[in-house]
Parts: C-alpha cells; sequence; structure tokens
C-alpha cells in the first residue's frame, strides 16, 4: 500500500492506494488520524459501480458500521440542488451527527455531489472518497473541491458554479475497480493524467505518451505505476494551494476551453469530461503557441499523446467561437471581466496567463475546429 500525504495546515488528509483496498476499508479508515471507524455511514454511490458499493457496504457492516445506502445516477444534470437535498435528507432519516461520516463510492459526479453535501450537512461532517474511475483518482477525488452545476443565465449549463472546499479525511484508490470501467471512460482519465504531466512532470507525459496503448486497455502493471505518479502531482499542488487562491489554477489547464464545450451537443452525442479536457487542451496548446510559449513540435507531442490514449482532439458539433466564448466567460477564473487561460510553457510547466488578446482565444477554437 502507498500513503501520499495531503499536507494541508490543519487538515490531515492521505490517498492510499493499493489493489484490494476495499477488501480492507474497515482497517484503512482507521490508518489516519483524520479518520477513524464511524458508528454510522451515508454509503453514496454510482449505481452503474454498484458491486463495489456493496463490496464496502459487507466489509463495514461486519465490522459494526451501521451503513445507509443511497444510489445516485451520476449525470451532469445530477450535479444540482435538488439532488443535494435528496442526500442531506437521507442523512437525516438515519440519524447521522457530526461524528458521522459520508462515503462517495463513484466518480467525480458522485464525489463533488457528496462532498459538497458533506461540506453543508451540520455545517460539515467527515467525507470519505472512494474513486471508482481513474479520472477521479488521479484529479476530482483529491483535494476537497466540491459543487454543482447551474443553468447559465442565456442557456446552457455552467459547471461546479455552486460548491465549497471541503477537503476528504482520507481517499482511498483501489485500481481492481477500473476493471469495470468501460473503455471509454478510462481513456478520458488519461486526459487528465497527460494534463499532469504538462503541468510539472515532463517525464510522466513521456511516460504516458510511451504507455499509451497500454494504459488506454488498462495494462495492470502500467497502470500502477502511472497512479501514484500522477496523483503526487495533484496533491503537491493541493498542498502548496488548498483554496486555489494560486497555483492550484495550474490544475485547470484545458479546463476553460473544455468546460465551455462539455455540455454543447455534438455530432456524437455529449462528451465525457475528460473528453472535453483533451479537446481543451488542444486548444490550449494552440493559444501557447500563437504567444511562443510552446513550439510546434511540442504542440504536435500534446496532440500525438492524446491520440494515442484514443481522445479526442477536435469538437464536432454546430456551435460558433461567439458561443463558446461567452460560456468561457462564466468559468470561475473569469474575475473583473478579465479572462484568465491556463497555457503550457513548454513540457512540464505552465502558466497563467491573464486577458490573452482575442486572437490568442480564437486561434485556440480555430485548432479545435471551432470559427
Amino acid at each position: 500500500m502507498i500513503e501520499i500525504p495531503v499536507d494541508i495546515p490543519g487538515q490531515p488528509s492521505s490517498v492510499f492506494v493499493a489493489r484490494g483496498a476495499l477488501e480492507n476499508l474497515p482497517s484503512i479508515l482507521t490508518m489516519h488520524a483524520a479518520t477513524k471507524l464511524p458508528r454510522r455511514v451515508l454509503l453514496c454511490f454510482d449505481r452503474n459501480c454498484s458491486v463495489h458499493a456493496q463490496q464496502a457496504v459487507r466489509v463495514l457492516r461486519a465490522a459494526g458500521v451501521i451503513v445507509t445506502e443511497f444510489g445516485l445516477l451520476a449525470a451532469e444534470d445530477a450535479k444540482s440542488a435538488a439532488v443535494v437535498e435528496t442526500i442531506w435528507d437521507a442523512a437525516l432519516a438515519a440519524r447521522l451527527d457530526r461524528g458521522d461520516s459520508f462515503i462517495a463510492i463513484g466518480g467525480g459526479i458522485v464525489g463533488d455531489l457528496v462532498g459538497f453535501a458533506a461540506a453543508t450537512y451540520l455545517r460539515g461532517v467527515r467525507v470519505v472518497q472512494i474513486p471508482t474511475t481513474l479520472l477521479s483518482m488521479v484529479d476530482a477525488a483529491i483535494g476537497g473541491k466540491t459543487g454543482i452545476n447551474r443553468t447559465l443565465p442565456e442557456g446552457g449549463l455552467g459547471k461546479n458554479l455552486v460548491g465549497a472546499f471541503w477537503q476528504p479525511s482520507i481517499t482511498i484508490v483501489d485500481a481492481n475497480t477500473l476493471r469495470t470501467l468501460p473503455k471509454r471512460e478510462l481513456r478520458s482519465g488519461l486526459a487528465e493524467c497527460i494534463k499532469h504531466g504538462l503541468i510539472a512532470d515532463a517525464s510522466l507525459f513521456r511516460d504516458i505518451a510511451h504507455d499509451a496503448s497500454e494504459l488506454a486497455n488498462n495494462h495492470e502493471p502500467s497502470m500502477d505505476r502511472l497512479l501514484p505518479r500522477a496523483i503526487v502531482v495533484k496533491t503537491a499542488i493541493v498542498a502548496r494551494d488548498p483554496l486555489e487562491r494560486c497555483e492550484r489554477a495550474k490544475l485547470n489547464l484545458g479546463h476553460t476551453f473544455g468546460h465551455a464545450i462539455e455540455t454543447l451537443p455534438t455530432d456524437h452525442g455529449k462528451l465525457l469530461h475528460g473528453e472535453a479536457v483533451a479537446i481543451g487542451l488542444v486548444a490550449a496548446a494552440a493559444a501557447a503557441r500563437a504567444l511562443k510559449m510552446v513550439s510546434a513540435e511540442e504542440a504536435s507531442s500534446i496532440a500525438n499523446a492524446l491520440a494515442s490514449c484514443e481522445l479526442p482532439r477536435t469538437f464536432h458539433g454546430e456551435t460558433s467561437a461567439a458561443e463558446v466564448i461567452r460560456r468561457m466567460g462564466f468559468d470561475k477564473k473569469f474575475e473583473g471581466g478579465v479572462m484568465k487561460l491556463i497555457l503550457p510553457r513548454g513540457i512540464g510547466a505552465c502558466e497563467i496567463v491573464e486577458n490573452p488578446p482575442h486572437e490568442v482565444v480564437l486561434e485556440g477554437l480555430r485548432a479545435i475546429g471551432i470559427a
């Protein structure tokens, strides 16, 4: 078992990475100063991964924990205030108090919903994150960002516009859960791993590009090497900037473009979050190239790595640059009327670029097929 600490003052937390961790859930919950074996838990899970939830329920009940189960159907339109209310009501019906815990089992949608419900129930109760998707293992379940979506004033869905920072007391990564993950979802998570390499670890980026075929097909030795390295990038940045005052914003590389297109209809149905991020990374690389922050070869290497992981690099659907830019204007990094883009500086570093020239934004959009 690998323990990766998240050193936030006053909020000790860790990510535990181990195959078979779910079977040892009760003992892992007692391994960290921020957790204990609770008397009661509200175990919220994505109904698509109920097999993993039932495993957790079985071992917790065997350890004497009173477990209330709450199934969710994970979808972006479920990230709403109405669904959070149902979670609060389930916790109230189960008589959870401030010494008890919420547990989230599933991907980023479930983690965001349950984390936000835990942050606000009784003004805050412990939450344990047990991610079952690659994307949530390396990104969404780490660092305490929680939230729900809201409809934008002139239409469209605004991602994560209402939420709170609420650190999980512990995050448990069991890569065995990836065995039931659809290949498209797995590859979606690789976009976030590539993003982490671009932000802070050039060797991680190169290794993902080299092992792309194996990773895209969940070759377990390759995945076991990848997970701790990708997680460390996220935990290190979160520990230095837990409330996203400065450096943590870099973790949104590709997301300003990506969030704007994620909820748009495409010719092939809705994009997954990681697919939108992959397209956003291509747009960010093109914008960075326009500012001479990356070379043509570096921009190509980013696109090639995404292609090797079988991720999309262009947007196919009815939209316009004006509509995407409108949606980008609701991004949480948009302050005082000033857009902020996170752009790569070569491979392994990135920068926050304030008020980029309009033509630079358009160059990014043209690179992904939007004019």
